[in-house]
């Protein structure tokens, strides 16, 4: 593509994080990982805590218990955001929405307040709907598209992020949560990138109580694995994504959605079979 050199660009930082972590753990390190980032970083993309999350998916927690703990969390994460004067991505988030629950990404910016911003396309639970409400993330003028959970699996999903215009997906599959085998995370990954020529960030992590942990890597739109940290210790990757300078063709995205709620939402033994 002619030009291509003006297009822009945005680093990123990936945060690979023993997910087992009170609040205040939690909100420590992120803090000393913030410290290790290199200075031409514009956000980190990062998974809270599980427990809260899964206690919340699964019925045990109510889900107002959860929003005051994701309130603190956020609180005291945007306070870090706006001192060390980088955008954090947190990632996946419970929230109402009406009468329905998804799960979604909050960004917390280093000026002004957290932006709630998009949501989970294939349903979660009997608990969490699907959006058909495709929302992507734009940073320093590249448009990130987040694949929460069974997202990932649907090669649809990822293809109408494409037309909409994405940049790069990131594969958000934290442990405990997620029912992918490791190994088929990173398979898959490879897959969705190499079908549309776009890179994809595996966003996982670890839990500490012999759960099944799930790889934090990156994906190159050719389909081959370029980082993975796969073990129960902390890990952070730096990754530079260009604009693509797709044109984006909304009407084909819309087109593809409506296939997934049409033939695959409405089976109810597919989407029970990849429920929590």
């Amino acid at each position: 593509m002619s030009g291509g050199e003006n297009l822009s660009r945005v680093a990123l930082a990936v945060a690979r994080l023993n997910l087992d972590l009170s609040t205040r753990e939690f909100i420590k390190k992120t803090d000393e990982v913030m410290q290790q980032l290199s200075p031409h970083v514009s956000a980190m993309i990062l998974s809270p805590p599980i427990m809260p999350l899964y206690e919340a998916l699964t019925g045990r927690r109510r889900y107002g218990s959860y929003r005051s703990n994701l309130k603190t969390l956020i609180t005291r994460l945007l306070g870090i955001s706006r001192r060390r004067r980088m955008t954090l991505v947190l990632t996946p988030v419970l929230r109402r929405a009406g009468n329905k629950l998804y799960l979604g990404n909050v960004l917390l910016p280093s000026m002004g307040p957290p932006i709630f911003k998009g949501k989970n396309v294939i349903p979660v639970s009997e608990r969490v709907s699907g959006s058909s409400n495709l929302e992507m993330i734009t940073i320093d003028n590249v448009n990130i598209c987040f694949a929460i959970l069974n997202d990932l699996d649907v090669p649809e999903v990822i293809r109408a992020y494409t037309y909409l215009g994405s940049d790069a997906v990131v594969a958000v599959s934290p442990p405990v949560i997620s029912r992918r085998k490791p190994t088929m995370t990173l398979m898959v990954a490879a897959t969705r990138a190499k079908e549309n020529r776009i890179p994809v960030i595996g966003l996982g992590g670890y839990a500490e109580e012999g759960s099944i942990q799930q790889p934090t890597f990156i994906v190159r739109k050719d389909g081959v694995i370029a980082e993975v940290a796969e073990g129960a210790e902390p890990d952070i990757f730096e990754v530079e994504i260009p604009s693509s300078g797709r044109r984006p063709k909304p009407e084909l995205a819309k087109k593809y959605i409506k296939l997934i709620k049409e033939h695959l939402v409405k089976d109810d033994e597919i989407v029970k079979q990849m429920m929590l």
